[in-house]
C-alpha cells in the first residue's frame, strides 16, 4: 500500500472518529438537559482537517491520468473495426425487389401496374 493510500485511510478513520465524537457529545448534552446543539471547536477542526488531508492524499495518490481526447482513444482502433457491426447487417430486406426495378425502366412500369391492380 502506498503512502498516499495509507494517509487517506488514516484521514478517513479520523473523519469517522469526529463523527462518533459529535454523536457522543450530542447524546451527552441531551442527557444532562442542555439544549445547546453547537459542536465544540475541537470536533469541527478534527473533521475539517481530516477532510483536507484525505482530499490531498487521494489527489496525490491517484497517479498519472489517461488522456480523454477522441484522437487518443481512436488511435487504438482501425476504421474497419469501428464500422464492422455484423449485428446491423440485414440481408433479408426489400432491396432485392428494388434493384431490378432500378436496372430496367420497363420492369418499373410493370411493378407500378401490379401495385395499383392489387
Amino acid at each position: 500500500m502506498s503512502a498516499a493510500k495509507g494517509v487517506a485511510v488514516a484521514a478517513f478513520l479520523s473523519i469517522l472518529h469526529s463523527g462518533f465524537s459529535a454523536r457522543e457529545y450530542l447524546r451527552y448534552s441531551k442527557s444532562i438537559g442542555r439544549q445547546d446543539l453547537a459542536l465544540p471547536i475541537e470536533i469541527l477542526l478534527e473533521c475539517l482537517i481530516s477532510l483536507v488531508i484525505m482530499t490531498v492524499a487521494v489527489v496525490i495518490g491517484v497517479g498519472k491520468l489517461k488522456p480523454i481526447s477522441y484522437e487518443a482513444e481512436m488511435k487504438r482502433y482501425s476504421i474497419d473495426g469501428i464500422y464492422s457491426r455484423p449485428s446491423f447487417q440485414v440481408f433479408n430486406h426489400r432491396g432485392r425487389f428494388l434493384r431490378p426495378i432500378a436496372d430496367h425502366p420497363a420492369m418499373a412500369e410493370q411493378a407500378i401496374k401490379e401495385k395499383t391492380a392489387s
